[in-house]
């Protein structure tokens, strides 16, 4: 199984299928944005000179949107690259994880020959998070929590007023904290309800344009912290020029483009609604309530999430079989949301062939 869930262009090769509708990959179905592509039909002379190494500029467009200050600011090539970068720099010895999540978090650690913990999110508890058992958990002498809010798979946010709880917790016990915010704007209040507003020095938030913005072949992730020294070494470990020019004029036109962002979470608000709603009906499934563009989904029935999958790709569509997230099993499916077109489409199949099989 691919590690983030299905490979498009490889089942297109061996299914020998054309047209598959991609349910796996969790991006804004408007696309790009038309200012974007305007923009960059308009600029290709920057492409022959070296991005700014310091990325000053870009930083500035990034602090202005996220309401901190430059300083505060690292960019990097996607999330991913901010997140191995910091493991690196902090280099904790033993960290906790809170699971099921994104698996890079876990690959980083690695790296960097750290000890790594669960946290396990319960299903009887709806995937939410217990802050008084996570505070307990963090008396067991933790260098760095991780959390990811949103979270993927499970769509929970953890609103600011719970956050400052785990983020006091966190200080208390001299763990440092880092919170993966790429799904952020997604949720109602979106930069208003970051860890970044706390402004305290052991909290490091991490972001993405990737998601929200539909740009993931531009590769570009920023992180916040109001730690001036581990942000300074986490320059001294980047690569220069991990960031490209495209990358940077993606940033300024999108964050500017009020039309886009409006669109997009009007969209998505009423087509998460419409497509849990559709899923509910499903007498073999369970769709849990999110707060952002893709949907969890437990299969009650027979057929295990791997069948589901393979069965779905005969259908034309391509889902994310959950069960490589620690704590989900073989009986949870993650489905993004798209068009209102083709969920109708996804919701019909997938309701359809969950019945069949029992």
């Amino acid at each position: 199984m691919d590690l983030h869930g299905g490979n498009i262009y490889r089942i297109a090769r061996e299914k020998g299928i054309e047209n598959l509708l991609d349910y796996s990959a969790n991006i804004n179905p408007l696309g790009i944005s038309e200012k974007l592509k305007e923009e960059v039909a308009n600029s290709w002379e920057l492409f022959e000179r070296y991005p700014d190494p310091h990325y000053v500029e870009l930083k500035k467009t990034l602090a202005k949107h996220s309401g901190v200050g430059r300083e505060r600011i690292v960019v990097g090539n996607g999330a991913t690259e901010i997140i191995f970068l910091y493991c690196k720099t902090v280099n904790p010895k033993k960290a906790l994880i809170v699971m099921p999540t994104f698996a890079e978090y876990e690959r980083a650690l690695n790296t960097v020959g750290c000890q790594v913990d669960y946290f396990d999110l319960r299903e009887s508890e709806d995937f939410k998070i217990d802050v008084d058992r996570l505070k307990e958990e963090l008396k067991k002498d933790y260098d760095l929590l991780v959390v990811c809010n949103p979270n993927n798979p499970t769509g929970k946010f953890i609103k600011l007023d719970k956050m400052r709880e785990i983020v006091a917790a966190a200080g208390e016990t001299d763990t440092r904290l880092m919170v993966d915010e790429a799904f952020i704007e997604f949720v109602e209040g979106d930069y208003s309800e970051s860890v970044a507003t706390l402004g305290e020095k052991h909290v490091f938030a991490v972001r993405a344009l990737t998601k929200f913005f539909a740009i993931p072949g531009v590769r570009l992730g920023f992180g916040i912290s109001n730690d001036i020294e581990v942000l300074e070494r986490v320059e001294t470990h980047r690569e220069p020029w991990t960031v490209n020019t495209l990358a940077e004029i993606s940033a300024k036109v999108l964050l500017e483009d009020e039309e886009y962002i409006e669109r997009s979470k009007k969209w998505i608000e009423a087509e998460k609604d419409y497509m849990y709603r559709g899923l509910e009906k499903g007498f073999k499934i369970k769709p849990y309530k999110t707060e952002t563009n893709f949907i969890l989904v437990k299969l009650l029935g027979d057929i295990t999430s791997g069948e589901l999958r393979d069965k779905m790709i005969d259908e034309g569509v391509v889902i994310r079989d959950a069960s490589n997230f620690p704590f989900l099993g073989d009986k949870f499916v993650r489905l993004a949301v798209k068009g209102r077109e083709t969920n109708s489409q996804v919701i019909e199949r997938i309701v359809r062939v969950t019945n069949e099989a029992g």
